[in-house]
């Protein structure tokens, strides 16, 4: 069956099943969801689908025929798909313009074109512009499948043009069995498919950049007094979000990612401390069964503080300043609960 193995995404599965069943598919499709949860791999499998020739049922393609051997080794004449090029931050007008002249010729094989725009939210306004007059007044014989991680940056009139197809993130046992292949010790892989709410993409980036490593030293250093230890603190996060960045927005991002540990720190603390926290509802799953030395909604405000410190570094201001000011901070409140 095309479609059995995505079990992670049985909505859009049921989606394309009926249109694909009823014959009635959409000129335009949008898949939207986090990086890694299958979007690029289920237009592949749709692709195979349409561009066969000889399906043992709608929804369902051979797999032996002309088409499908081309379709799977990536070498059909009519299935095209296009992102960013390599080296660049948007997707080109150049690159749309090529799609509509593809879109204009007649199919090769068989009886459509197929097309995959990935990474379609970063296409740039010319480009978007571009590729509307194309969905406009849509060639009858062809397919588009656009692959976005939002729908934040796409223009308006794109969307509602496309039939939307959502895909969910991976329930959080898949993602921590797939980071334990990958050689990760269970605490490891629980916190990071919790840090990342289920986010193929988004896990594999932190774990790249051990920021599982980063948590377990940060969570030693926060549990210690911080009165003495508030500047050391903010210079250490400070070295840790400058190392392995190319520019100074990298680093303001990546120290965002830091400080999202320390906020999910004090509400694992905050959740410790009412006595009822599973290890199920916690991000440091270790955390469960602890007594911590301050009361929950101690924990609650040092957490609010660190949320409000994120929102300061998105917002440009001094990181420097911003992390003495925070550590400072959750220091004379710690000290005044005593």
């Amino acid at each position: 069956m095309a479609f059995d193995n995505l079990t992670a995404q049985p909505r859009a599965v049921r989606l394309l099943r009926s249109a694909l069943l009823s014959g009635r598919l959409p000129h335009a499709y949008l898949f939207v969801g986090a990086r890694g949860v299958e979007k690029r791999r289920t237009a592949r499998l749709l692709a195979r689908v349409v561009l066969c020739e000889d399906r043992p049922r709608p929804d369902e393609f051979c797999g032996a025929c002309r088409s499908c051997r081309l379709t799977e080794g990536d070498a059909h004449p009519d299935c095209h798909e296009i992102g960013v090029p390599e080296g660049k931050q948007r997707l080109p007008i150049g690159a749309i313009r090529e799609v509509q002249r593809l879109a204009g010729l007649k199919p090769r094989l068989g009886a459509g074109r197929f097309f995959v725009l990935r990474d379609a939210e970063r296409m740039t306004l010319e480009a978007a512009n571009c590729f509307l007059k194309t969905l406009e007044e849509p060639p009858g014989d062809c397919l588009f499948v656009l692959i976005a991680t939002s729908l934040q940056d796409l223009p308006e009139t794109i969307v509602s043009r496309s039939r939307l197809v959502r895909f969910g993130n991976l329930p959080a046992a898949e993602l921590v069995d797939r980071l334990r292949v990958k050689g990760l010790d269970a605490d490891a892989a629980w916190w990071l498919a919790h840090r990342c709410w289920g986010s193929p993409g988004a896990a594999e980036d932190f774990r790249e950049a051990e920021l599982h490593r980063f948590n377990s030293e940060l969570l030693k250093r926060l549990s210690e007094p911080l009165l003495r230890k508030n500047f050391e603190l903010s210079d250490w996060l400070n070295k840790e979000a400058e190392g392995g960045t190319s520019s100074p927005s990298e680093a303001r991002g990546r120290l965002q990612d830091l400080l999202e540990c320390a906020a999910t720190f004090y509400r694992d603390m905050a959740l410790a401390g009412t006595g009822e926290a599973s290890e199920d509802v916690l991000f440091n799953r270790d955390l469960a069964g602890t007594t911590p030395t301050g009361s929950p909604d101690l924990y609650l405000e040092q957490a609010e503080s660190v949320l409000e410190a994120i929102e300061r570094v998105g917002a440009n201001a001094n990181r420097t300043l911003t992390l003495d000011n925070l550590f400072t901070e959750l220091a004379m409140r710690q000290m005044r609960s005593r």
